[in-house]
């Protein structure tokens, strides 16, 4: 049994091991911030918009009520719907590590009781890049290759913070997990001006979502487990084997080929398909001759090339990554690697001393999957995958894991209309992908 505690060097002394009461009593909730409206609900909770009651002191001693840095997001899951509370607990100590940098969501505290978890964090109001990448669509044009390599290199960044400094692996790196601080504004006319504030709202990208995030062995620098989603998944993460890092670097090369081009490098007929396609990922290498990319610097091709290489040991890690000559070339060289930002976290699970003495938690819903939503996306529940064996028992195992998972959850999904010109003939003929449909 784990208790959720506080940490003795953040915001309060730490609670004796025994005692079962929760991190923060969710009565302080109300005092500490004002319910404002629901920005969304989906199967395992709801986001409202908050607002902190602790206004501050500008100039002249008077009350900024229109603060808008006093609103958060908060994440209601109850608790009778989380399959495992050590694993919600997990996500928020996680989040809790990787405060502070600026392309990762930030955490600010944890309310729960018996009932409900509430979980609070900035607001991110840009929306997301799946959504984006749909508008820009809409609209038949690309981002720039600069604002591109701009947001490449920003998540890389995060992600180098998360894999070097706080030894966490995100696991789940796709479109709906990454967020803009800002609303973007793509639609309308493109003055000079307006342009230049979508670039700077672009760059302000964020990584969101870590219910599948982990911490690697400090021993030996690996993870095991074979969670994520089909098309951005990382090859070595399918197997029973242990992995490192980089199968964030892999993800990361999988939403460069998206941003840059609109189209998924890995992409069968179904999710099962794309699953057996990563299993042979040196059999199926993503094409690079499209009109778009005809378009793009070769630079270009060349960075998605090196980070989607099967063989981990190849692929760059995300700060070498943000040292490759087409990141360099719009971005500059990266600045060092910071230290850690967050020095007291206040989430630590600590085993209970006597478990006669406490109250169990509610009970939790039995099920084989995992999935959290992101604190700020309602698309983004995500189930684990199981290891998939070699022939002839992978067949077998896929039919029943998508049988399963189809069956026996609610789940939410992403569409991308994908649109593919055929020059000569001057027609279009259009792809439906479902990503995420776990």
């Amino acid at each position: 049994m784990l208790l959720f505690v506080k940490n003795s060097n953040h915001r309060s002394s730490r609670r004796s091991s025994k005692e079962p009461t929760p991190r923060w009593a969710c009565e302080k909730l109300n005092a500490a911030y004002e319910m404002q409206e629901k920005m969304g609900e989906g199967s395992f909770g709801t986001v409202h918009k908050v607002r902190s009651r602790i206004r501050s002191r500008p100039r002249r001693g008077l009350f900024d009520f229109k603060d808008q840095s006093l609103i958060y997001a908060c994440k209601t899951v109850p608790i009778s719907r989380v399959e495992d509370i050590v694993l919600l607990r997990d996500e928020c100590a996680n989040l809790e590590a990787i405060q502070g940098h600026a392309h990762l969501l930030n955490f600010e505290q944890t309310f729960e009781d018996n009932d409900e978890v509430h979980i609070i964090t900035e607001l991110l109001e840009g929306g997301e890049l799946y959504d984006a990448i749909l508008d820009m669509r809409k609209q038949g044009s690309y981002f720039t290759e600069e604002d591109s390599a701009w947001m490449i290199r920003n998540i890389l960044d995060g992600l180098s913070y998360c894999h070097d400094v706080t030894g966490i692996v995100h696991r789940d790196m796709k479109a709906s997990n990454f967020m803009f601080k800002r609303k973007l504004e793509l639609t309308g006319k493109k003055s000079k001006a307006n342009r230049t504030h979508i670039s700077q709202n672009l760059r302000d990208i964020k990584i969101i979502d870590f219910g599948l995030s982990t911490k690697v062995n400090p021993e030996t620098g690996k993870v095991k487990g074979a969670v994520g989603t089909p098309f951005y998944v990382a090859p070595e993460v399918l197997t029973e084997e242990f992995y490192d890092s980089k199968c964030d670097c892999w993800s990361a090369g999988v939403i460069a080929y998206l941003i840059l081009s609109f189209e998924l490098p890995f992409m069968g007929k179904d999710e099962e398909r794309t699953v057996q396609i990563l299993m042979e990922a040196e059999k199926h290498k993503p094409k690079y001759d499209s009109k778009r990319w005809r378009t793009l610097d070769p630079l270009a091709i060349e960075f998605c090339k090196s980070l989607l290489q099967v063989d981990p040991s190849k692929r760059p890690t995300a700060r070498e990554a943000m040292r490759h000559p087409w990141i360099v070339k719009h971005c500059g060289h990266p600045p060092p690697q910071m230290s850690r930002i967050h020095l007291g976290q206040s989430i630590i699970m600590i085993p209970m001393v006597d478990d006669d003495e406490v109250d169990y938690p509610p009970p939790l819903l039995a099920s084989s999957t995992l999935g959290f939503e992101s604190f700020d996306s309602l698309r983004s529940a995500t189930a684990a995958m199981d290891p998939i064996p070699e022939e002839p028992q992978r067949k077998l195992l896929l039919q029943r894991w998508f049988s399963f998972a189809g069956k026996s959850h609610q789940h939410e999904t992403e569409t991308i209309v994908f649109t593919q010109i055929r020059e000569k003939q001057h027609r279009t003929r259009q792809k439906t992908l479902i990503v995420n449909s776990f």
